[in-house]
């Protein structure tokens, strides 16, 4: 009996816990299909909210013309919902064809699309998922969307998540965000489990106390709870003529004890082309807490426009992890084509680009290959 319950106890924590920490945006559970849309001015295509025999469960079926039919799960909002620390982005699908996933966001350096295909080869933003992804068994996968991103376009960070698009036809279900296993902590569980935990007699405990009475003969080391701030130097926003060089005019960044913490700058000006550019200041300090601000450069005459709503209220509110959710009153599925389209387009020239740089002896990243681009 005893061993019953030292075995149950874990299996529950493990369930409950996959639970508590997830956020779904599609289960098939409902038995609709209004949280899909077909974008035709691709391709025609269907969906059906079908029950699977194999799986045993209600998923969401996509028939159509190959990589030519375009699906897209959006939210009601401007973005997906999340819990705090929610970092995994996890899906299952069952495919016996070539596909091209693409998740839409909102990012510091504007509207991205990280690119998941069949396969095992890697390029810019575009990441295979393996060969036996178009096995046609069910398969389950979770990508770090935010390493993802990184990966391609150092020092970018995701705002918000806005769509999730599918080509090619199959079956999805199981949509959602949760957290990986190193973001749940013991102190995230509800009082109950942790002291169901406790009474679990283990090893562990007594190598606790051991590490407990060495670190008692160290004098403790204390961490910042809260993020570092960041203070720019010069003008905000800084006026340029056209052709007049850009000079960094300084940036410092602090703990709220005075330490320092170093800065990380991204900035991507044109200073031969009229318009408004942002210069992105990162600063992360030992205790892995991050705060992000930025300058506005303008370049020769520029009409003064509102700023993008997601972006300043990011920069402005400094201490939220949280995503920002932007309201609409109708979503613009024909927008959103085009905008897809229009990615399409800057992912090909930049391949070529990376192509050409690789042509030419130029540095390319150690553990990532260029191919050609995969037909959509």
């Amino acid at each position: 009996m005893y061993a019953f319950k030292l075995l149950s106890i874990p299996l529950f924590l493990i369930l409950f816990s996959s639970f508590l920490f997830s956020t779904t945006y599609e289960n098939a559970s409902n038995k609709k299909t209004t949280k899909w849309h077909v974008l035709e001015r691709f391709s025609k295509g269907v969906i059906k909210n079908i029950y699977d025999k194999k799986k045993k469960s209600r998923v969401i079926k996509l028939s159509g013309n190959a990589t030519k039919s375009v699906y897209i799960l959006m939210p009601k909002k401007k973005s997906f919902q999340r819990k705090k620390g929610e970092d995994l982005f996890q899906w299952e699908m069952n495919y016996h064809e070539d596909f091209v996933i693409m998740i839409g966001m909102n990012t510091l350096k504007g509207k991205r699309y990280l690119i998941y295909t069949s396969g095992d080869k890697d390029s810019y933003l575009q990441y295979g998922l393996g060969a036996d992804s178009t096995s046609g068994q069910w398969k389950q996968y979770a990508r770090n969307l935010q390493e993802d991103l990184e990966y391609s376009d150092k020092y970018n960070k995701i705002i918000n998540i806005n769509s999730f698009v599918i080509k090619g036809s199959g079956m999805v279900d199981n949509i959602k965000m949760v957290k990986s296993k190193h973001s749940i902590h013991q102190h995230s569980l509800p009082r109950v489990l942790k002291e169901m935990k406790e009474k679990i007699p283990t090893v562990e405990k007594k190598v606790e106390k051991k590490v407990e009475k060495q670190i008692l003969k160290h004098p403790k080391v204390k961490k910042s709870t809260q993020p570092p701030i960041i203070y720019l130097k010069g003008e905000n926003p800084l006026v340029l003529k056209k052709g007049e060089r850009y000079i960094e005019p300084g940036v410092t960044a602090k703990n709220r004890d005075g330490s320092p913490v170093d800065v990380m700058i991204s900035e991507d000006i044109d200073i031969f082309k009229d318009g408004e550019y942002s210069v992105i200041y990162m600063a992360t300090n030992s205790a892995g807490h991050s705060a992000v601000d930025r300058r506005r450069v303008r370049v020769g005459t520029v009409i003064e426009e509102k700023e993008d709503s997601a972006m300043s209220e990011s920069l402005d509110d400094r201490n939220s992890e949280e995503p920002l959710e932007i309201e609409e009153d109708a979503v613009d599925l024909e927008q959103r084509a085009l905008e897809i389209l229009d990615w399409e387009k800057q992912l090909a020239s930049r391949e070529q680009e990376l192509d050409r740089e690789k042509d030419f002896g130029g540095v390319s990243h150690p553990n990532v290959h260029y191919p050609s681009r995969p037909g959509l």
